[in-house]
């Protein structure tokens, strides 16, 4: 190291010094943070060390805490309902639509700590934030996932330019946790993107539809020919990507297909 680096001045013997000590230290914190954290995400209280339970990043309150109640949710989208929606039928939510997956079983409502938890998941540089969802989300709805019957396990696969910046695929990561809880292969060939897609976050409910049309092609569609298929992401958001992706599945000859996400946006864009 050099006199330079040493005082920690703005010059370094290293071309972009300054960057790559930050980078350093960043990809140095998020190692030691894999092996042993030293507090909680949430609560900076000593984290659960129980090496039969995956969550290394929240305390064990925090981690029940992330346990919502299982509160009235439309069982076609995941939308959470209000106290005197009729849950048997589509909600306000999604109503007039008719989505190609059967039904979506969710962790809990994109806000709040939920939100925040996800939101650091997906870009930090270990995967244990999404591990510790993940397994948060398999304790609180193992029953509705096994009542599915399902018999093949599929990510929505991330576009390439995702691939390129993240280290990990959130979704792939859940559902192979998926695939464990419910001993089903978990594919990720199968479904494919055909093309990238440009962002959704600001275009509406309609025009989520169409971007996302023909975004896909299936590989070896003999194999799901009469199966009972669980596409996995993140966060649904309109339904439009776990749409596409369902209606290209069940073309292709999917008997049927349900959706599993750890977080539901509360509304649907309009």
């Amino acid at each position: 190291m050099c006199s330079a680096c040493a005082a920690g001045t703005t010059r370094c013997c290293l071309k972009g010094g300054p960057l790559l000590l930050s980078a350093f230290r960043q990809t140095t914190r998020e190692a030691l943070d894999w092996l042993l954290p030293s507090e909680c995400l949430l609560c900076e209280a000593a984290p659960d060390a129980n090496p039969d339970r995956v969550p290394l990043t929240v305390c064990v309150d925090c981690f029940e805490d992330l346990k919502p109640p299982l509160a009235a949710v439309c069982i076609a989208c995941g939308a959470q309902l209000g106290p005197h929606t009729n849950p048997s039928g589509r909600c306000p939510h999604c109503r007039g639509r008719r989505f190609r997956f059967k039904s979506v079983t969710c962790l809990g409502m994109y806000n709040g700590t939920l939100r925040r938890l996800l939101l650091e998941g997906k870009w930090s540089l270990s995967s244990n934030i999404i591990r510790t969802l993940a397994t948060v989300y398999l304790e609180a709805r193992a029953a509705e996932l096994q009542s599915l019957n399902i018999e093949r396990i599929i990510p929505i696969p991330q576009i390439w330019h995702l691939r390129a910046r993240r280290n990990f695929n959130a979704a792939a990561l859940l559902a192979a946790e998926i695939g464990k809880l419910l001993k089903r292969p978990v594919d990720v060939r199968i479904l494919q993107r055909s093309r990238a897609t440009r962002p959704q976050k600001r275009a509406s409910f309609s025009d989520r539809g169409a971007i996302q049309r023909n975004s896909y092609r299936i590989r070896d569609a003999h194999v799901i020919r009469g199966e009972r298929i669980l596409l996995v992401d993140d966060v649904l958001t309109s339904g439009a990507t776990c749409d596409e992706a369902a209606d290209m599945l069940c073309q292709a000859g999917a008997k049927m297909c349900h959706v599993a996400v750890l977080a539901r946006v509360s509304g649907i864009i309009s």
